[in-house]
């Protein structure tokens, strides 16, 4: 551990009208925006984010999140988002979260793959180059469950498109990861009804660019399979496995 730093970095929030659903609790959009915006902070601490990255004509690139949600607070409810690197494999990293209540109780806990890619060749590059990385790793992971692999030979069926804007977009020059759940809650939405999700298993295939047109489809077998197409060049951009709460049986 690098000394004077620390390995376990908590943010404390309000929720905010902006960062509401319909049924006044957190957005899974905003859940999303309060992790990354976390590890990106922590990442800057820890000597290791973009800052320091940058110089080198290096950024972090998010690939895989999954994330187990018990339940999402509500509007003015304070809590906090905890989170530590963990597991570091030759061209990949992991990073883990916990969002807790008020009492301290486990609201959601999550655990998401990276890697780093050369800016210029879009490229990843090896973990080892990252020593403060190194120095800063813990054992401890949130979410020990593998991340989703969408069968080929599932058919879809388009739910709606998008275009990529220039509101969308972030200093990669390509449309910030918090972007595509706003398309997910969308679709989610666009199928149950209900954003009321009790896991999340999102991969993240391809950057989305200036100007790319998405297709944004559901699995005819699994509707809760869903996936984003770019249109022009027929790649995935991303897939994801959806679960929903159960509603309580009927007495």
């Amino acid at each position: 551990m690098t000394k004077g730093k620390k390995q376990f970095w908590q943010e404390n929030h309000t929720v905010s009208w902006e960062d509401t659903a319909l049924d006044n609790h957190l957005s899974i959009t905003a859940m999303n925006r309060f992790l990354l915006q976390a590890a990106v902070n922590h990442a800057e601490h820890l000597g290791f984010g973009f800052t320091d990255t940058s110089k080198q004509d290096l950024s972090w690139v998010l690939l895989h999140i999954n994330l187990q949600i018990n339940r999402l607070p509500a509007w003015k409810e304070r809590f906090s988002v905890v989170t530590w690197p963990s597991r570091v494999k030759a061209i990949t990293a992991f990073r883990e979260f916990e969002i807790k209540g008020e009492q301290g109780e486990i609201l959601c806990t999550a655990t998401s793959e990276w890697s780093v890619i050369n800016l210029k060749t879009r490229r990843p590059q090896r973990m080892s180059s990252l020593d403060n990385l190194i120095n800063n790793v813990t054992d401890k992971v949130s979410l020990d469950m593998p991340f989703f692999k969408l069968d080929a030979k599932l058919a879809f069926e388009e739910l709606f498109s998008v275009k990529v804007r220039y509101s969308d977009m972030d200093m990669n020059a390509h449309a910030n990861a918090g972007k595509y759940f706003d398309w997910l809650s969308d679709a989610i939405y666009e199928i149950s009804g209900t954003n009321d999700v009790a896991f999340i298993s999102f991969n993240y295939l391809h950057e989305c660019m200036l100007g790319d047109t998405l297709t944004i489809e559901k699995s005819k077998e699994t509707p809760l399979f869903i996936r984003g197409r770019k249109t022009g060049e027929n790649k995935m951009a991303f897939w994801a496995k959806i679960e929903l709460k159960k509603s309580p049986a009927p007495l």
